[in-house]
């Protein structure tokens, strides 16, 4: 399987020779969507990790919204546009989603139109040449498909139909493998039906309502002071793992006498933060521990991050994890103390390192 990265592709499983069916024959794919997304549910506990089907990238969160992430074949290629097709789905919706194409960087500080075409999705008929294809140019701009046209693009896609994406009036083009979408639906619709299972139990909500709101957690601010203090000051210059060198450290006051403090290490050309709490003026620091939603907690302690920063004016803790020198793929995490602990506030992963903006990511949880 694979992405734009070097990954094998799967040849498309629609032949370029479909004979097109008539009207009365159609069947109406986006409405089959629409029920697996809502009555689709296994025994099998559902988990937010992130699943890969060809070219598809699916992932829910933790409220059972889901997101489905179709990329264009190939490795990054300069001399080839490159687009992301997103498709995202609420939870309390029997058929609502959001279809959305997003131009990838291509390097040029003026983006070049690029053209999306669609030879299955003009009335769910193959188009005859290119005449009833749907075609979508974007001028460096993300678009999201309306109505109608969004579940004719829904149905090519089920349908297996390659995507082609062309820089409008160049004959360099690339395309979006759609033969494993079908596959890949359907498996975001069981995990989605599972997760709304377990969501509900625990809420207590009729099907497919939304319920009351829960009261967010409130995210309690801090302030940055000069490192004060003994013997914190004394225990931090010790923080850094055996094999690296103590370089820099910060303190910040959050409410009720708790002090946070950052420590930067390094090893080689490797540099690390760790974070470690106390509580009260003369406690030691110990080490922060994190939770991760449905994961096991992270000791940002002693593991620390290899990308991290407080933003004490509103008290969240965001950090990064990936590959290095990279900031379009990896797990982006942020926390937020409440005046009392830290809970996770969210939770984004993308696997493929194609350009692609960390808000975009699939998140895969989301704080109630």
């Amino acid at each position: 399987m694979s992405s734009r990265h070097n990954q094998v592709r799967s040849p498309s499983a629609n032949p370029e020779g479909i004979d097109a069916m008539p009207r009365s024959e159609l069947r109406p794919v986006a409405a089959i969507f629409a029920i697996w997304l809502v009555v689709i549910a296994s025994a099998i506990p559902a988990h937010a990790q992130l699943r890969t089907f060809g070219n598809w990238t699916i992932g829910c969160d933790n409220k059972a919204e889901c997101t489905a992430l179709g990329m264009t074949e190939g490795p990054p290629n300069p001399a080839t546009p490159a687009v992301v097709l997103r498709i995202g789905v609420d939870r309390t919706s029997l058929s609502g989603f959001e279809f959305e194409i997003i131009p990838l960087p291509d390097g040029n500080p003026t983006p070049r139109p690029i053209t999306i075409i669609c030879l299955l999705c003009t009335n769910g008929l193959r188009a005859a040449g290119d005449e009833r294809a749907d075609r979508i140019e974007l001028h460096g701009q993300r678009i999201t498909i309306p109505g109608m046209q969004g579940a004719r693009w829904l149905d090519a896609l089920g349908q297996g139909q390659r995507m082609t994406v062309a820089w409008t009036g160049s004959s360099a083009t690339a395309t979006i493998d759609t033969s494993r979408f079908l596959e890949a639906w359907k498996r975001l619709a069981q995990m989605r039906g599972d997760l709304l299972r377990q969501v509900l139990i625990a809420e207590g909500l009729p099907l497919l309502q939304a319920g009351p709101r829960e009261e967010r957690r409130r995210a309690f601010p801090a302030r940055e002071v000069l490192p004060s203090g003994m013997p914190g000051i004394e225990r931090m210059t010790r923080k850094c793992p055996v094999a690296a060198d103590p370089g820099r450290y910060r303190q910040f006051e959050l409410p009720d006498t708790v002090t946070l403090w950052a420590v930067e290490c390094r090893s080689g050309d490797t540099v690390t933060q760790h974070w470690y709490q106390a509580r009260g003026a003369g406690d030691l620091p110990a080490a922060l521990e994190l939770p991760d939603g449905d994961r096991v907690q992270l000791n940002a302690g002693e593991t620390g991050f290899e990308e991290s920063v407080f933003d004490f004016d509103f008290g969240i803790l965001r950090a990064r994890s990936g590959p290095a020198s990279r900031e379009d793929c990896g797990t982006r995490r942020a926390w937020s103390w409440d005046g009392a602990t830290w809970f996770l506030l969210e939770r984004r992963e993308m696997p493929i390192c194609v350009g692609l903006s960390p808000s975009d990511w699939i998140r895969t949880y989301a704080s109630p």
